[in-house]
């Protein structure tokens, strides 16, 4: 039996590689695009693109592609433009082996806890490959929404992307956003999802600010979540950006520390914390079980899980 792409969930016989409510979020379309490239491709043009300097920024390659709507006789297609598509692919890694199938599996888990996420999930390639496809959410059907990173925010370039903390990063949410009590209690929910998935490196760029069709500003929904310690076992360090002045050694101490500092109460660390340990812990085996994980992927993912639960339980 096929899974959906989209959420892992089983399809049935007649739905293929997609649920059709899948295919409608993420395409607007009842029919999955054509891919008509394979990895080699991707990987060449890639180099070419990025030469070019018209890539989407990040270490991980980004490809922005574009959905060109079909008719009764021609399928949709997603084909490959410069910075003005309206999804962004990332092909599989030849260093890091499965790394769209470890961002589907976070992105997925942070779905599950209740965190908000971009629209996002896997492809096949020509070539037999799966990538990660996310829809870009500055764009829309009425028009772009203006989104700047936390580089662009607090003034950094972008080589400058790991120079601050997450401190840094909250203080200027409050200033910026226009529900900054409840912004903050977000960004902090996320913090420690990235810690108790692994996600190392989450950096000034990894988190936005989007502004909305009414106006308002906001903290733009999650993207870019890898379980880089499971992708990358040799990172040691927890953390991208320090969390009370620390990237090693994390514990819930240093999580409370974190709240008070960004001047949440002791009632609002503290439920944030269960929460976000409630969600995880119960929706982790679902969230593992609709992964397209190799199995080996699976036992590392749950052992850093468990260990991290412990720490921030201790």
């Amino acid at each position: 039996m096929n899974r959906c792409l989209c959420c892992g969930k089983d399809t049935a016989s007649d739905e293929g590689s997609y649920h059709v409510r899948c295919l409608k979020t993420l395409f607007h379309s009842a029919k999955a695009p054509i891919m008509d490239y394979s990895w080699q491709e991707l990987n060449k043009m890639a180099v070419q693109i990025i030469q070019q300097r018209i890539s989407v920024p990040g270490v991980q390659p980004k490809l922005s592609v574009h959905l060109e709507k079909g008719n009764r006789l021609r399928a949709d297609r997603l084909t490959l433009v410069g910075l003005e598509g309206d999804y962004i692919l990332k092909p599989p890694s030849e260093r890091f082996p499965f790394l769209p199938e470890a961002e589907h599996f976070c992105m997925s888990f942070a779905r599950l806890v209740g965190i908000e996420t971009e629209e996002f999930g896997l492809i096949t390639l020509k070539s037999g490959e799966l990538s990660f496809i996310a829809r870009r959410m500055d764009r829309t059907a009425e028009g772009p929404l203006h989104m700047e990173d936390f580089c662009q925010l607090t003034n950094k370039l972008t080589e400058q992307k790991y120079n601050g903390s997450m401190e840094q990063v909250c203080k200027a949410l409050r200033e910026l956003s226009s529900t900054p009590g409840l912004d903050a209690i977000r960004f902090f929910e996320l913090a420690l999802f990235c810690y108790l998935t692994g996600n190392s490196d989450m950096h000034l760029k990894n988190f936005s600010l989007i502004r909305l069709k009414n106006g308002s500003y906001q903290l733009a929904p999650a993207y870019d979540l890898v379980p880089v310690q499971i992708v990358l076992p040799e990172d040691k360090e927890e953390f991208a950006l320090p969390i009370n002045g620390r990237k090693t050694k994390i514990r819930r101490r240093d999580f409370e520390i974190f709240g008070k500092t960004v001047k949440l109460t002791d009632t609002q660390v503290r439920n944030a914390i269960n929460r976000i340990l409630s969600s995880a812990e119960k929706h982790f085996p679902e969230a593992l079980a609709s992964s397209f994980l190799p199995a080996d992927k699976q036992e590392g993912i749950s052992k850093l899980f468990a260990d991290r639960i412990n720490k921030i339980q201790a």
